[in-house]
């Protein structure tokens, strides 16, 4: 491994020689005037360079099984890094007089020092005889149209046995609640492919689902609060204990129902820790958990399962072949029946592990029938590395031979990524920033910066050296959606090995530095802090005040460094960078406490600034002109800054500029005027814009603009025609393609016909738009899910339809529609086909009862059925008497139907029967329904002939001001019920119901009854005899002195008939104001363990035979200000008097 290694290190070498060679073209090119001798000395050196650049690649590769020539690329590899800087010092000083004077002195001997250092490496290359090599300097830009990034399931090759197995486990276990299914085996085999197909399979497209990346640092907490936010579907904030981890997770697996969880890349042994990951996962009855786990190591499988493990096989000869010829585009090729034989020999080289085939597949697709050979016979495949399958360090000979026929440019790009932690998920705009700051792309005549970036991302996608990252939920951020990649295990452990000496910190060639304490001195950490070049530091996060522990030296030292990430708070952090005059990259967000930029303006190489959340930052130095390559500035939440100063116009090479949540600043129309390459444009929340609009609409190179929650500030309320003007400006920019105007109210109220030019249009909770255009709702489901899930029914004057129509593009997962009063036809609902819409589980109806109707109630919602799918159905403001036959047999059209409300039907006289109602209905309410008459419920009679309530999954019924609703012959059960002016339920059961018959309907069901606004007293309730297992009773606002068990505003004395409530675990009395004396027959309640006197001002003392209620274990007595506690009657349970 050792000797694969350091192979590997010395192939970065050049990629590393052609970021110097254009260094140097640059220098002699550039605006510094050089001395005639200096120039013809770069000029020399240059050609130099060239020279041994073309023979560098068979110096690679004979570095291999040649030590001296692994030697000589190392050296020439640092005499590059030592070039590169000098010209960059070299460049800087000249730019001031002093260092002008000071360099005519030293840049001589360090040119003089650095020839004698080239003359013996070419001396070298000389005495190797190495042969030169012809290739093409300009980059082949891959199509832009190939979604390297989507997985479909038709490319998967060999794998349909092994998912259907894991399905197959998945579904069979019985017993359990919570289900483990390890998939372990070789890395790079195909364990996480294999768990993606199940995580995209139709059979989990209803359940909650999770992919979390565990990774060999084994850490529950994060473990949990990963799967917390994705469960949650938001990005919650972290919780810090496991206890508090443990508990929110049980509530949200309870009310999921179903829950499909992923594991990736389990690396911990210890048995302790397992089962504490088990037990976080484990879930009571109700819910069911299925989790993958996927990992190398056999013993944990064992470990962690709950049913057989899964060895995942190696893929076959065969099949490895298939996946090459799919990469290789094999069957397009002409010379295809001389290329199969040795494409087979490359195969099996493979030795079944499908990232090797992918990558080689790739690689070989611009590849001529010479340079297949080559890839068979080449030395690398003999530094095959250890199979152990829980190796953490394993370099395939497959993916170093991918890695040493990529082309130069892309070798240092990708070995860059290594400088990330193992598992660190990577921002796609920030790395291509990097690899710019870092030198590691030049623009040409043909591409920009940022196409070779995406052209580079391409290519590593495409060769499976990237991968898109499976966490996008926990970085879902409706202000900023962001592209996130990640690196396979395997490949990671081959870009760290290629850049090993250049990450040993007590090495003389640390090049990269992550993690460095800011609390010290760099050269405590590294013995070589100038050749630093990539620098992320750390504070204690965990001490106070850590944003103030900054060392003078933490950063000072490294005077080359190229990229500075940093995660420290202190604002002594700015007062350092001044020194680093080399530094094109700075990520310096949330600093704490006055942000004083004045040095900012040395910085004249930046091109990439992140102050995001900088509060106290209140003002930018007019030096900020100084950085004229800046591309990106990143000022939003900076909320104390209050104005642009009149240099920031001379930054023209911005490209993006984001001042979200900056509400304050001043001078914004004038600071955009001039900025004329920006593309990406993010104003959330911005208030200055006002009267000047029409700035925005002269960035003609725009492609990306965020208006979120700004347009009431650049327009008023009546200024409609204007912000429909406005936006149709903005949609016909030549290379508008992104438009954010989502939490805009008025006057956003309609949307142009321009609109149809963008790619997307997100228009999150702009409720008011009323028009949307039908080419506009067409472009994009996207485009309409911004105004989803709340989807308002409008109609233009004059026009014989609604925008009802729309809704047939779409199939959201959650869907309200609004004033469907405005609905013109019955065509209208039919063309939408929400039957077919099978991706719906919740949906909401809704009519103004009050308002005009051109289409009647009953008449729409025959139109409106829903899909099989749904779980959640709600009807609000329906003024129809009666329902169409779907509803009327709503069990049969919607058998998963978990929830039901019906809200102001003011007119329905009766429901569907019991029976007609869905079967795994467990939560019913209706609502404001005053005529609504009878509910009539029925038996079925089972199988052995027993009559047997329907329903039996119901938990919860809420009866709410239905005043004459009678429910006959038989009462529902279930867990819960609250009834709240409606005491017709409570009064009106005919008396030839056997109690028998309830206490059999309610066997097992232990139910909580809470009564509100009624007006009949506690002994009419013979809703009660219905419910012989009641443990909880609760009344409030009850207007009769022996109103429930919770007594509201009562006279003296409670009825005798509350003793016969012989179940009730918890009793309330409540703002009984003139009550005495609890009635003697309460000493029957022996079930009670819980008693709350509140606000029963005339009881003045507790009856002996309190002591006797054993099962008491709580007290509480509430402002009874005249009672005095009896400690002898109860001396045994926990009281509380206040």
């Amino acid at each position: 491994m050792a000797a694969a290694a350091a192979v590997v290190g010395g192939m970065v070498a050049s990629g590393v020689i052609k970021v110097v060679i254009k260094q140097i073209g640059s220098a002699i090119g550039g605006k510094i005037k050089l001395h005639k001798n200096l120039k013809k000395d770069l000029q020399k050196m240059k050609m130099t360079l060239e020279s041994v650049e073309a023979a560098l690649s068979d110096a690679e590769r004979r570095s291999i099984n040649d030590s001296s020539a692994l030697l000589w690329v190392n050296r020439l590899k640092a005499a590059m890094y030592d070039i590169s800087d000098m010209l960059d010092d070299f460049e800087s000083d000249t730019q001031s007089r002093v260092g002008a004077m000071r360099k005519k002195i030293s840049m001589p001997d360090k040119m003089k020092k650095m020839q004698k250092r080239l003359q013996k490496i070419t001396e070298d290359h000389q005495n190797y005889r190495l042969l030169p090599e012809t290739r093409s300097n300009e980059p082949q830009l891959p199509d832009i149209r190939e979604n390297a990034g989507t997985m479909v399931e038709a490319e998967i090759i060999g794998r349909a046995e092994e998912k259907l197995e894991i399905l197959a486990r998945l579904s069979g276990s019985t017993t359990e609640h919570t289900t483990f299914v390890p998939i372990w085996g070789l890395g790079g085999i195909g364990k996480s492919t294999l768990a993606r197909l199940v995580y995209n399979h139709p059979e989990f497209e209803k359940h909650s689902r999770v992919w979390v990346y565990v990774s060999q640092i084994f850490d529950l907490k994060k473990i949990g609060n990963t799967i917390i936010s994705q469960l949650s579907r938001q990005q919650s904030q972290q919780i810090l204990d496991l206890h508090s981890i443990n508990i929110r997770l049980q509530e949200l697996l309870a009310e999921k129902k179903n829950a499909l969880i992923i594991l990736d890349d389990l690396w911990e042994k210890r048995p302790s820790q397992l089962e504490e990951l088990k037990s976080m996962l484990k879930q009571s009855k109700g819910c069911k958990v299925m989790v993958v786990v996927t990992t190398r190591d056999e013993g944990i499988a064992n470990e962690i399962s709950t049913v057989q493990p899964y060895k995942l096989p190696q893929l076959s000869d065969e099949m490895c072949w298939e996946i090459m010829s799919q990469k290789s585009k094999f069957e397009t090729r002409d010379d295809k029946e001389r290329l199969e034989p040795i494409g087979r020999d490359i195969a099996k080289k493979c030795k079944g592990v499908a990232l090797a085939a992918q990558s080689l597949g790739h690689i070989l697709r611009s590849k001529s029938y010479g340079e297949w050979n080559s890839v068979r016979t080449n030395h690398i495949w003999n530094l095959s590395t250890s199979t152990d399958a829980s190796s953490s360090h394993e370099v395939l000979g497959s993916l170093l031979l991918s890695y040493n026929l990529m082309p130069p440019y892309l070798k240092s790009c990708f070995a860059y990524c290594a400088i990330f932690p193992k598992g660190h998920i990577m921002i796609k705009d920030e790395l291509i920033h990097q690899w710019i700051a870092l030198g590691f792309m030049e623009p040409s005549s043909i591409f920009s910066y940022w196409q070779l970036g995406e052209s580079y991302i391409m290519q590593l996608l495409e060769m499976s050296f990237l991968q898109h990252s499976k966490a996008i939920v926990e970085w879902y951020d409706i202000d900023n959606i962001v592209t996130l990649f990640t690196m396979h295990d395997l490949v990671y452990d081959l870009a760290r090995s290629v850049m090993a000496d250049e990450f040993n910190l007590a090495g003389p060639n640390c090049r990269y530095a992550w993690n460095i304490d800011s609390a010290k001195p760099l050269k405590s950490s590294t013995t070589s802090p100038e050749k630093i070049r990539t620098l992320n530091i750390v504070g204690d996060e965990t001490s106070w005040p850590s944003w103030y522990k900054f060392h003078r030296d933490a950063i000072a030292p490294a005077k080359y460094v190229r990229v500075l990430h940093s995660s420290v708070s202190s604002n002594r952090l700015v007062a350092s960078i001044g020194q680093l005059k080399q530094l094109r990259y700075l990520s310096a967000p949330n600093i704490r406490g006055r942000v004083d930029l004045g040095c900012i303006g040395m910085l004249q190489k930046l091109n990439y600034l992140n102050l995001h959340n900088c509060q106290e930052l209140s003002a930018l130095p007019e030096s900020i002109s100084e950085m004229e390559g800046l591309m990106y500035l990143n000022l939003s939440d900076c909320e104390n800054l209050k104005e642009l100063p009149n240099s920031f116009a001379n930054l023209k090479e911005l490209v993006y500029l984001n001042l979200s949540n900056s509400d304050n600043v001043i001078g914004l129309p004038e600071a955009l005027a001039n900025l004329t390459k920006l593309q990406q444009l993010e104003l959330t929340a911005c208030e200055n814009l006002r009267g000047r609009p029409e700035v925005i609409t002269n960035l003609t190179e725009l492609r990306n603009l965020r208006l979120s929650r700004c347009m009431h500030h650049i327009f008023d309320s009546s200024s409609t025609v204007q912000t429909e003007s406005f936006i149709d400006s903005i949609c016909r920019l030549p290379n508008m393609e992104h438009l954010d105007l989502s939490f805009n109210g008025h006057p956003l109220i309609s949307i142009p016909e321009s609109a149809s030019c963008l790619r997307k249009l997100v228009l999150h909770g702009c409720r008011q738009v009323a028009r949307l255009p039908e080419c506009v709702a067409k472009m994009d489901r996207q485009s309409l899910f911004g105004l989803l899930p709340l989807f308002s029914v409008t109609t233009d004057d004059g026009k014989c339809y609604s925008n009802l129509g729309f809704l047939e593009h779409v199939n959201p997962h959650k869907l309200n529609i609004k004033k469907l009063e405005n609905v013109k036809s019955p065509e209208e609902a039919r063309s939408v086909r929400l039957i077919e819409k099978h991706r719906i589980e919740e949906m909401s109806l809704m009519w103004n009862p009050q308002a005009e109707r051109s289409v009647d109630d009953m008449e729409l919602l025959r139109e409106l059925v829903p899909p099989t799918t749904l779980q959640k159905f709600e009807i609000y403001g329906y003024i129809s008497a009666s329902f169409p036959d779907w509803v009327m047999s709503i069990g049969n059209y919607l058998p998963n139907l978990d929830r039901m409300v019906m809200y102001g039907l003011p007119n329905c006289k009766s429901l569907p029967p019991l029976a007609q109602l869905p079967p795994n209905l467990r939560v019913l309410t209706l609502e404001e329904m005053e005529s609504l008459e009878e509910w009539n419920t029925t038996y079925c009679s089972g199988e052995d002939g027993v009559n047997e309530l329907m329903f039996c999954k119901l938990e919860q019924v809420n009866i709410h001001f239905c005043p004459k609703l009678r429910i006959t012959p038989h009462l529902p059960r279930a867990a819960s019920w609250s009834i709240r002016g409606s005491d017709n339920v409570l009064i009106s059961w005919a008396g030839s119901v056997s109690h028998n018959d309830a206490s059999s309907s309610f066997s097992g069901v232990s139910t909580t009854l809470i009564v509100g606004r009624s007006k009949v007293p506690l002994h009419q309730w013979r809703l009660l005899h219905h419910i012989p297992a009641l443990i909880a009773l609760h009344s409030y606002n009850c207007w009769d002195l022996t109103s429930s068990p919770e007594i509201t505003f009562a006279h003296s004395k409670l009825s005798e008939w509350v003793g016969e409530l012989a179940s009730v675990q918890q009793l309330t009395i409540n703002q009984c104001m003139t009550l005495e004396e609890l009635p003697g027959n309460m000493r029957q309640l022996k079930q009670l363990q819980s008693l709350k006197l509140n606000i029963c001002c005339s009881l003045r003392q507790l009856p002996l035979w309190l002591g006797e209620l054993t099962s008491l274990k709580k007290l509480i007595i509430c402002s009874c200000f005249a009672i005095t506690i009896c400690q002898t009657a109860y001396n045994s349970s926990q009281t509380s008097k206040n």
